[in-house]
């Protein structure tokens, strides 16, 4: 699946990096320090080193890496469990022995790893097993060759959905590429504007988990622990939206800080008045907010204020990915069905068709850009028949013949009878 994000993504990411390849997880944790602790570390001390560095923490032992913290381990395993941080062990709330990759891994690739397992966080290792360092969702939509990478993401993926409920062709993410880069150029300014104004609805909010303003921490890290969610939107008595709390707002404003959590009001440590969205505001618009001020969150109101959802970025670019595979999918099929129709035309058997197909389909889906196999009628669409009728004489049949570069039909009452090649 890695070769088929190259091949959705390949052209894209080449044109945002300037022809150049993706850059590889080395280059972009290049002079960052890795967020290291040890086993015999605290949680306490580990919830620093991660505020520190905004960073979920690696724990290394002997040079090798045995397990993983991140921010909803720290707010689920130790603060909604109630222990005690400075005599809880690090190695208590990690995750142990966590899938790795090499620094040579391309951000495309470390996308799709992410994709497929459902990760946020993806630590870096040598092949040696020595620790690199760590990189999260936000790092890679950044690596994704800055504005005009991820806009190509996210708007290709939104033309791919666009393209599934408005007609049954679906366009592949190179047929998506050039009408994003026509979007931005040459189109008329209708369509431009209607590509600007898909609403935030396109990318499906998640369900918000709602807490009051007069929660304790503990109680809104419980009730997230519960529902394994990572964020909490804290409402005002009038119903709006007053703030938000998220798993990596607690280690760093609650657990670095040597607060009690169960003593500690939400409302004292949560992100104020926080930027919000409507259903109905742009979609490129929201995720731009996202994307340049670092919100992994954004709140979505309705038009009297009150909260309908929340828009996740890590959510945002899993559906993303999973829409372009699916036209990739569904764009491949469509090429493979042509090849095995034209094998099965010219006679050839079930092995013969399926070599056939398993030799050609990549091809024809490259050729086709994705789109569904044209048929028989738009390649014939204005081209006289070569049609002759018994008792035209071989001359007459020839000249018609010589004039339409094609072999001749013989037709008799509206049915074909023969072909003179």
């Amino acid at each position: 699946q890695a070769a088929a994000l190259q091949q959705l993504l390949g052209p894209l990411m080449a044109q945002a990096f300037g022809g150049k390849s993706s850059p590889t997880l080395r280059s972009l944790l290049a002079g960052r320090p890795a967020t290291i602790v040890r086993p015999g570390t605290n949680c306490r001390e580990a919830g620093m080193i991660m505020s520190d560095a905004r960073k979920a923490a690696l724990v290394v032992e002997d040079g090798r890496l045995v397990g993983i913290v991140s921010f909803k381990d720290m707010m689920s395993r130790a603060i909604a469990k109630e222990l005690p941080l400075e005599l809880s062990d690090v190695t208590t709330i990690m995750t142990p022995n966590p899938e790795s990759v090499s620094p040579d891994t391309t951000v495309l690739e470390a996308l799709q790893i992410m994709h497929d397992n459902k990760f946020l966080t993806l630590p870096v290792c040598e092949s040696n097993g020595s620790v690199v360092g760590i990189v999260d969702v936000m790092d890679l939509v950044y690596g994704s060759g800055g504005t005009d990478g991820w806009r190509s993401i996210f708007d290709s993926a939104m033309d791919v959905a666009d393209d599934l409920s408005d007609a049954s062709s679906v366009h592949s993410f190179r047929s998506a590429a050039r009408s994003t880069r026509s979007a931005r150029s040459t189109t008329s300014a209708s369509k431009a504007k209607s590509k600007d104004e898909r609403p935030v609805s396109k990318l499906r909010p998640k369900k918000p988990l709602i807490s009051s303003a007069g929660d304790s921490v503990l109680a809104v890290a419980q009730m997230l622990a519960n529902k394994r969610g990572d964020a909490a939107l804290i409402t005002s008595a009038a119903g709006g939206v007053a703030g938000i709390l998220s798993d990596t707002d607690i280690t760093r404003r609650v657990v670095a800080k040597h607060l009690d959590p169960s003593s500690t009001g939400v409302s004292s440590v949560m992100t104020p008045n926080p930027t919000c969205v409507s259903m109905s505001d742009s979609a490129m618009d929201a995720l731009a907010t996202m994307v340049e001020n670092r919100f992994r969150h954004l709140p979505v109101v309705d038009d009297s204020g009150a909260v309908v959802g929340l828009l996740d970025i890590g959510k945002c670019l899993d559906d993303a990915i999973t829409k372009l595979e699916r036209a990739q999918e569904k764009s491949s099929s469509a090429a493979e069905d042509a090849v095995k129709q034209m094998a099965n035309v010219q006679g050839a058997g079930n092995a013969q068709a399926a070599a056939l197909q398993q030799l050609l389909g990549p091809l024809m889906a490259q050729a086709f850009g994705g789109k569904s196999s044209p048929t028989l009628r738009s390649l014939l669409a204005g081209r006289p028949a070569t049609i002759v009728r018994p008792g035209t004489n071989c001359r007459e049949a020839g000249m018609i013949m010589s004039d339409a570069r094609k072999a001749a039909l013989v037709v008799e009452d509206g049915r074909l009878v023969g072909i003179v090649s």
